[in-house]
Order: C-alpha cells, then structure tokens, then sequence
C-alpha cells in the first residue's frame, strides 16, 4: 500500500468530486478519479490504444470514456462495456484514518 494523500480532505481538494487526475507512482502512471462512490484507481493508458485517460470524461456509471475512441471502461471493473478490447488494469484505493492509500 503507497499512501497518495494524508487525509480525504486533501483528496478531495486535489481531485474534487467529478475530476480525474494523474498520478505518477513509482513510474506507473495511475489515474484516480473522484465519484460519487469515492476514489477509483486505474492504469492511466487505454487498453485500445494507448491514450491517456486522465484526459477522458467520466460518466454517472462510473466508467471514463476514452477521448480518442470513445471506448468507455467500468472504473471499479477494469470491462470496456461493450467488450471490444481487454480491460484496463484497476488499483484499489483505501481510505484510512491516516490518509489515502493506494494498492498497485
């Protein structure tokens, strides 16, 4: 576990809630977004080909959708929604009386 913030207030100002960020921990680059279920990790390139999903758009489904393609992926799953190629790789992000952790 890398602990990415001291506090979810922290969090929360550095990725307010419908935001995606990205994050470079040690050398991945991880994208975290902020939902309405909370913080959800993901390797930050698309599965298709290779474009940076910190740049997409998020959904009310919790899924981001790719900027160059359109494809969209279940960010708690890793699925494209409509199976059109491998799933994108998701970190889990637990949430802690000593800060944000993330498991990678």
């Amino acid at each position: 576990m890398i602990k990415i913030f001291s506090s979810p207030e922290e969090a929360t100002r550095a990725i307010p809630e419908g935001s995606v960020r990205l994050l470079i921990i040690n050398g991945k680059k991880i994208a975290i977004a902020h939902t309405d279920d909370g913080f959800l990790a993901f390797a930050n390139e698309c599965p298709h080909q290779n474009e940076p999903l910190h740049k997409g758009r998020l959904t009310a489904n919790n899924e981001v959708v790719c900027r160059l393609h359109h494809y969209q992926y279940n960010m708690k799953t890793g699925k494209e929604i409509n199976n059109r190629c491998e799933p994108m790789n998701v970190y889990p992000v637990n949430i802690t009386e000593s800060g944000v952790f993330i498991e990678i």
